[in-house]
Formats: C-alpha cells, structure tokens, sequence
C-alpha cells in the first residue's frame, strides 16, 4: 500500500516522500496517512465541515474546538480518505488553484465510495498536478490515450535562468481495469514497479482514478533527472502553461 507522501513530486528518486513545494498546503500532519485509498463525499448537514487536527495536538483527533483547523469543506465536496476503520479518517483534499489539504475528518460527516469501475469515458480530460506536471488523456471506445509533460527545477529562478531545468513526457495507450490504468508496463507481467531487468529509461506509470482526483505513480524514468509524473491531479478546464514563476 501507499502512503500519501508516495503520491507528491519527490526530489530524491530512491524515496518519494512528500517534499516542499510552492503551493499553498493547509495542513500535513505527520500522523494522517492515506494507506487504504478510497473516495468520499461530505454529507454533513452543517454549512461547514473544518478539518481536525491529529495526535500532534493533545486531545485530538476530536470533535473539541481547540482541534478545529481553518480549512473546511461544504457538502458535496469530494476528498480521497484512509479506508481504515475508526471515528475519524484522514482525509486530503485538492482544489483547482493546488491549494491542498491534509489532516482528520469525522467519519459520519463523509459518505465513503464504494470502488466501481472506471469506464474510458470517465478517464478523458485535462488533468492538473500543478505548475509542473499534466496530463491529457482522451478516450476511444474502451481504450484511452495518454500524454503528458512534466519539468522539475522550474520554481528555483536560478535554475530557470541557467536553463537547467529538468524535462519529461509521458505518451502511451491502454485499457482501464477497474479504477487502475498501465501505461508502458503489463499488470499481467508485472507488478508495479515493473521489474528492474527492463530499460532503464523505461516510464513506467501506474494511474487510478477516484471521482474528480488521478492519482499517478511512476517508476522515475520518465524524463530527466528529477522529473516525476507521481502525484495527485484534479481535473481542470483548461491547461495552464507548464513552468513559469
């Protein structure tokens, strides 16, 4: 199983561990970890769901007002959650402007989804991870297609001004199975990562889809040193150009 800092750009490839980005992240406690990934839904009633503080703070996760966050979702709000069992789930949302959020929820506010899966049709679009990584795919009958850029280095402007920074693509075709897509590896041969005996420079690239969220993982030989596909991506309407500071 994976953890959520598995699932965020990384610097170092020997370990994708969540690394410090430019986006603005609300919360990341150390103790709220997805291991068990499922999709949930707000339901609560209240105009309001904030988001609570974890075992970093006495007393909490609980419902008191000292382990309130600011951070809060409305009803109907879509959040990827830790399946295990328990009054309060860690949860993680992502907004369309990267804004990011990682902390607990009571779990009788969310109402989880079961896994179904995920025709072609409902991989298709444009999908943002943020300044530095998308991903398009567009369907065709049971079957998509995938392309993709990424770059690494594009927030250090020292970097951009040397003209070092680091690029990567990501083309290749499949067919869902369930809410998991392969690209550039065989679920039948392998698991993932796929084995080490293939070409180095081989991307490999595990995609599962959970509602409005993609979640990516590849094997790091995707593009020039650094560059990485893996992360999560929300679905947007339209593209912003790669970089930029």
């Amino acid at each position: 199983m994976f953890s959520l800092r598995q699932l965020l750009p990384a610097l170092l490839p020997a370990a994708i561990v969540l690394s410090c980005l430019t986006v603005a992240t609300q919360a990341g406690p150390a103790d709220c970890e997805l291991n068990k990934v499922a999709l949930a839904r707000v339901v609560t009633q209240e105009a309001r769901l904030h988001f609570i503080a974890g075992a970093s703070k006495r007393s909490c996760p609980s419902a008191g007002r000292a382990c309130s966050l600011r951070a809060y979702l409305v009803p109907g709000d879509e959040v990827l959650v830790d399946a295990a069992e328990g009054p309060y789930v860690c949860a993680f949302f992502k907004a369309q402007h990267e804004t990011e959020t990682r902390a607990w929820l009571p779990r009788a506010a969310l109402q989880i989804a079961p896994p179904e899966a995920a025709p072609a049709r409902q991989w298709a679009g444009k999908w943002e991870r943020d300044r530095e990584a998308q991903i398009v795919i567009k369907s065709d009958g049971d079957e998509v297609e995938v392309s993709g850029s990424a770059m690494w280095g594009s927030y250090d402007r020292e970097r951009v001004r040397r003209g070092a920074v680091h690029v990567g693509d990501l083309e290749g075709k499949g067919r869902p199975r369930g809410q998991t897509l392969a690209i550039g590896y065989d679920p039948d041969q392998s698991g993932f990562p796929p084995e080490k005996d293939g070409p180095p420079d081989s991307c490999a690239v595990k995609l599962e889809l959970y509602g409005r969220y993609l979640v990516v993982e590849d094997n790091m030989g995707c593009g020039g040193l650094n560059v990485s596909f893996t992360g999560i991506y929300v679905r947007v309407k339209s593209l912003r150009p790669l970089g930029g500071l």
